[in-house]
């Protein structure tokens, strides 16, 4: 429990812009997520199923990298303004 109260406190000294990133990534992960599910759930129905199963493979790779290039910004952007302070 410790550790989610000290990084609540180390949250709260982020700039609200990294904080945005970080969101907008996290955001986009999600709907990577639904619109793969929605194409494995259409798969069977689908006229093309490989069609349909290649969108739920390709957002599956592409959910985990989305959420990864957010944090990635987040740092880069807190790492930049911290530099001009």
């Amino acid at each position: 429990m410790q550790r989610f109260l000290r990084l609540k406190q180390k949250l709260d000294e982020v700039n609200g812009f990294s904080k945005m990133a970080v969101k907008l990534g996290a955001m986009m992960m999600a709907c990577f997520y639904i619109v793969g599910f929605a194409a494995y759930i259409i798969a069977p129905s689908a006229p093309n199923y490989f069609g349909a199963m290649s969108v739920f493979r390709g957002s599956m790779e592409a959910a985990p990298a989305s959420l990864a290039s957010g944090v990635l910004a987040a740092f880069i952007c807190e790492a930049a303004l911290k530099s001009r302070r």
